[in-house]
């Protein structure tokens, strides 16, 4: 976006208060993802294949980038634009994403590649169970469970595929909590 001053166009730059308080909820909210992993890696690792824990963890993450959307209205007098609304909440998740995503590669790829095999084996078992009460036939099974088996999503490719569903997926959640979050200045309209 150009602004027009004296005739000649202007590139503006974020507000740094923005961009400080969505470095600090994206850091907040992927320190707690790396705390997660942590849980099911030492603790209980069939968390992986439950959908629960998951959905929570997603809405956690709303709630966080909620609460710095409204550190950002704090810190403007109340007011945020859509701008101001949709960049905090898409950098707090990139950020978020950056270090949960960064630290699944190292603990899958570089600490314990064995545990990725684990959990693929308790995702295939998990998904088998599933499919033999769904009333699917044989065939029906065993090309899902070859799709399972063939995703790798704990190697790098899978995780940075994984990383891009997650930044475009809170983009289109955080189009949806700028509109309806933000809140022009009236003062800066007139």
């Amino acid at each position: 976006m150009f602004n027009y001053i004296c005739g000649k166009p202007k590139l503006t730059t974020m507000n740094p208060t923005i961009k400080s308080i969505a470095i600090k909820y994206g850091s907040i909210f992927g320190a707690l993802n790396v705390l997660y992993i942590l849980y099911a890696y030492i603790i209980d690792k069939t968390i992986f294949t439950m959908a629960g824990p998951g959905i929570l963890i997603f809405f956690v993450g709303i709630g966080i980038y909620v609460f710095a959307i409204a550190k950002v209205k704090e810190s403007q007098d109340g007011y945020a634009t859509f701008k101001d609304v949709f960049s905090t909440y898409i950098i707090s998740g990139v950020v978020a994403t950056a270090i949960g995503s960064g630290f699944t590669i190292l603990l899958f790829g570089v600490i314990d590649p064995e545990f990725a095999s684990e959990i693929m084996e308790l995702i295939i078992d998990t998904t088998l169970d599933k499919l033999e009460g769904s009333g699917m036939s044989d065939e029906q099974i065993t090309g899902i469970i070859d799709k399972v088996q063939g995703s790798e999503p704990f190697g790098i490719l899978g995780q940075l595929k994984s990383a891009a569903f997650s930044i475009m997926f809170n983009a289109v959640v955080g189009l949806i909590v700028a509109a309806a979050m933000k809140k022009n200045n009236p003062d800066e309209f007139v």
